[in-house]
């Protein structure tokens, strides 16, 4: 399986380190405008391996971008890495306040750069844990769409999974090793199940009562 990054930013430096990694081993996405790189992240639905942030220069734009990314719940856990100049070393305290795991600096030795995006990619695996519900939840949604009273857009779907998440006990799971994919339907008995379905269906009515689109 390929390790799969995200790039937000306009950094020729890190497209070209990026251009260079095999393509057996990696694929990559890039946004020039961050309004584009977060409305992918929000609509995603394939797991993510590593997230790359980088202009010309840091702005506040660049940290509110990294605000949403860490304070969205199938992000916290994705690696984060932030391109800055060398001129700008005096904003790396607040760039890893706002979440970043590591940086790369310009100018950009590519080799370092190279090794930095693995090792990233590295650490992410190993402390990545997974909630299983979100997994359920998902599946029961799209099972039961027609039924839940609510528009079946991504962002009212998006709604009701991250409404119904935040209010339901979490199961975790470690997918340390590799990125194995976790069957939903094995994980939770029938009577689990039903119980789940309630909840969404009660989250359900309240999307439907204050949908977030026209």
């Amino acid at each position: 399986m390929k390790d799969t990054v995200v790039f937000i930013g306009t950094d020729e430096q890190i497209l070209e380190v990026l251009r260079e990694l095999p393509i057996a081993d990696y694929e990559y996405v890039t946004f020039q405008e961050a309004a584009e790189g977060l409305v992918y992240l929000e609509n995603n639905s394939e797991p993510l391996d590593l997230i790359i942030v980088g202009g010309e220069e840091i702005t506040e734009n660049n940290y509110e971008m990294l605000k949403k990314i860490r304070g969205h719940y199938l992000y916290e856990n994705i690696p984060l890495l932030v391109g800055v100049s060398a001129g700008q070393t005096e904003k790396i305290g607040s760039i890893l306040d706002m979440g970043a795991d590591d940086l790369l600096i310009r100018p950009i030795n590519h080799d370092v750069a190279r090794k930095r995006i693995q090792t990233m990619i590295d650490f992410g695996r190993k402390k990545r844990i997974h909630n299983v519900m979100e997994d359920l939840i998902r599946t029961q949604i799209d099972e039961n769409i027609d039924s839940l009273g609510i528009c079946p857009c991504i962002n009212c779907r998006n709604d009701l999974l991250t409404l119904t998440l935040n209010h339901v006990k979490p199961k975790y799971v470690n997918t340390e090793k590799g990125n194995a994919i976790i069957k939903a339907g094995t994980l939770a008995s029938m009577e689990d199940r039903i119980h789940l379905l309630a909840d969404i269906t009660h989250y359900a009515k309240i999307i439907g009562e204050n949908p977030r689109h026209e």
